[in-house]
């Protein structure tokens, strides 16, 4: 398999999952935080050692051909336009979503909310780069352990044909889960639907964030 070199925007537990599984994979991980000397990050330098970067936004994606974007929704407007010029040309993972950590847990309801992407404001300040929607739609859990009594769960992903699609299915299969195409840009809020629905079960109806993830059954 080849080998290609990651920034992680964000060392939260999806970041962190995600970049610790794709360096044990052989690829060359960058990590771009706000405080490369916070506790969080570390903590994580200490987990994986000093050959992996953790240093600002801008250090990890001057050494990166593809950026998986981790950050909090919130902020994700102020990291993209910032970074504008670094991001445009590069495969771009949007894995954030547009809400309030804890709110819809504990209010049981959906914030009224255009939409849960970051599709727009990427395309807004990086034209040029090929962006996917992925691991957007689990908790950290689901990447940390895929399996569920032996079965292994489904990632529904969307995003442009060609070399990128096979580079992303290949990174998916790397965290240990099975890659499933819903299509183009176009499908876009179908992804994120899937994130309603795993909220609704997960959260919701409180079945647990690491009892609850998808998969397609063909026959």
């Amino acid at each position: 398999m080849p080998s290609f070199r990651i920034a992680i925007l964000g060392a939260g537990p999806i970041g962190s999952t995600l970049g610790r599984k794709w360096a044990e994979a052989g690829h060359t991980v960058a990590f771009g935080v706000k405080d490369p000397s916070s506790e969080r990050a570390q903590s994580l330098r200490a987990d994986l050692g000093e050959h992996i970067l953790i240093g600002s936004p801008a250090e990890a994606l001057s050494q990166s051909d593809i950026v998986l974007l981790a950050v909090p929704g919130a902020i994700v407007e102020e990291i993209v336009a910032t970074h504008a010029q670094l991001l445009d040309h590069k495969m771009i993972i949007d894995a954030t979503n547009q809400l309030t950590k804890g709110k819809a847990a504990s209010t049981k309801e959906w914030q009224n909310l255009v939409s849960l992407n970051s599709l727009s404001t990427i395309q807004a300040h990086a034209p040029h780069a090929r962006v996917y929607r992925a691991f957007n739609s689990y908790g950290w859990e689901a990447f940390a352990d895929p399996l569920y009594q032996g079965v292994q769960a489904d990632l529904f992903y969307c995003g442009p044909d060609g070399d990128g699609q096979t580079i992303l299915e290949q990174l998916i299969a790397e965290i240990g889960l099975y890659p499933v195409n819903l299509g183009g840009l176009d499908q876009i809020e179908v992804v994120d639907n899937v994130l309603r629905l795993w909220v609704t079960l997960a959260l919701f109806q409180g079945k647990g964030r690491g009892n609850i993830a998808l998969k397609v059954l063909t026959r």
